[in-house]
């Protein structure tokens, strides 16, 4: 097991700072910058003028923070998990269009544009509101919720974030409450 020892920071020279960075890049896996100076806010021993500008401390000087390690290529920033969804409940959101969601269906068949939402309205029946067909769910439904009954809502704002038809489906009475949102 190899010793360290911490040095001041007034006590290392500039050779000092050159092997201590390419020290430090080796260990971390970075490559080793140009130079071993770059601008820092903090005060810290000044190299002297004729090797480097007044206004730049040596690396060494800067906390681990400010030093990023070697990184792959940057990618783009992963979508918000709003983006990624093909539908939601957005209880805020002001509908597009209404369906009463009763025997029979009133309303059915909105076509929307990409993120505007439906209101599902009932009168007390207290049916399920689900992405699917037949009664049944989709696998990864992005929607299917109760309402109506007496302590629950008695609707349910679905946006609709991508194009496409979504079938939506009673669980109870699959028969006569299903309908498809078309959005475009």
């Amino acid at each position: 097991m190899t010793r360290t020892r911490s040095v001041p920071r007034a006590h290392l020279g500039v050779a000092s700072l050159a092997t201590l960075t390419l020290v430090l890049a080796a260990c971390t896996g970075a490559s080793a910058p140009a130079s071993p100076y770059a601008s820092a806010s903090s005060a810290g021993a000044e190299p002297p003028a004729s090797q480097a500008p007044a206004s730049q401390t040596p690396i060494a000087s800067q906390s681990p923070a400010s030093q990023s390690p070697a990184s792959p290529t940057p990618t783009a920033a992963p979508a918000s998990p709003v983006a990624a969804a093909r539908c939601a409940e957005t209880p805020d959101a002001a509908p597009s269009a209404t369906v009463q969601w009763n025997i029979p269906v009133v309303g059915g068949e909105p076509t929307i544009k990409a993120g505007q939402a439906v209101e599902f309205v009932t009168t007390g029946l207290s049916p399920t509101v689900a992405e699917g067909t037949n009664g049944k769910p989709a696998a990864s439904a992005c929607i299917d919720k109760t309402i109506g009954s007496a302590a629950a809502t008695m609707s349910v704002v679905v946006t609709f974030y991508q194009p496409g038809d979504y079938s939506i489906t009673c669980r109870k009475v699959p028969e006569t409450m299903h309908t498809v949102v078309h959005v475009r």
